[in-house]
């Protein structure tokens, strides 16, 4: 009886287990959406992770650096995914035939962004009032041009973005922006003077870190393009950490 007794309580353990686990996101999905750029609508495409179940979900739209798409694009997905959000990597290059734009501004970026919003929005698994854009460098000025502007996003971030080409807009939305005190490419000083007197802003320096502190292909530290861009375990693991904590806040059901 006893061995009986125990393989139940063993069995009712594990499913409690089982049923408090959150359910894996859902493979990542190609998708393609419309946006004006330039001289008309072209194709984008993009990288679609949603978590399981119905919706409707919160969802993000990402924008990418100069570089292009980030090396742990894939684990992001699937991390934004997990806290209940449908998440969607915008690709700015690959139907544009673009390797890297790091010594030309990129306006399309705000257009290519717009499409993303437009497409989520008309997904039956996304709630259209509740999406956030999330942009890394190159991605994080068109995350700032959005908070500054009346695109319909309901919040945006922007991880280590150019402020010295922001100063003076004034963010019309809550904006979470995040850059490493070391940071060579896109100094925090700039960040610090934009955020400065903004009551949509919030702003988070992290000592010693540098450009492209949160992507793990920079271990150890590279210089690309004349950037030096480098990894920081501890700072991505804390972005990642002030992520959650401010979509959670700003993408909240509202009652």
């Amino acid at each position: 009886m006893g061995g009986f007794l125990g393989r139940c309580f063993a069995s009712a353990a594990l499913l409690s287990l089982e049923l408090l686990s959150p359910a894996p996101a859902a493979a990542e999905e190609l998708v393609s959406f419309r946006a004006s750029a330039g001289a008309g609508p072209i194709a984008i495409q993009g990288y679609l992770t949603r978590p399981p179940g119905r919706g409707p979900f919160p969802a993000v739209v990402l924008l990418h650096s100069c570089l292009g798409l980030p090396s742990n694009r894939r684990s992001i997905g699937r991390e934004l995914a997990n806290w209940g959000y449908v998440a969607l990597f915008v690709d700015d290059f690959a139907t544009r035939g673009l390797r890297e734009t790091c010594a030309v501004d990129f306006p399309e970026g705000l257009a290519d962004a717009a499409g993303a919003l437009a497409y989520m929005a008309k997904q039956p698994f996304v709630d259209g009032t509740r999406i956030a854009a999330i942009g890394y460098s190159q991605g994080g000025d068109t995350a700032l041009q959005i908070a500054a502007g009346d695109l319909g996003f309901k919040a945006a971030i922007a991880f280590y973005p150019p402020c010295e080409g922001r100063l003076g807009v004034r963010f019309t939305i809550p904006t979470l922006i995040l850059v490493g005190a070391a940071d060579s490419v896109t100094p925090a000083r700039y960040c610090e003077e934009l955020a400065h007197g903004q009551p949509e802003a919030r702003l988070l320096v992290y000592p010693g870190a540098g450009h492209v502190f949160d992507d793990p292909q920079f271990a150890g530290g590279r210089k690309v393009l004349g950037m030096w861009l480098q990894y920081d375990a501890d700072a991505a693991a804390k972005s990642q950490a002030a992520l959650h904590d401010f979509l959670a806040t700003e993408l909240a059901q509202r009652k």
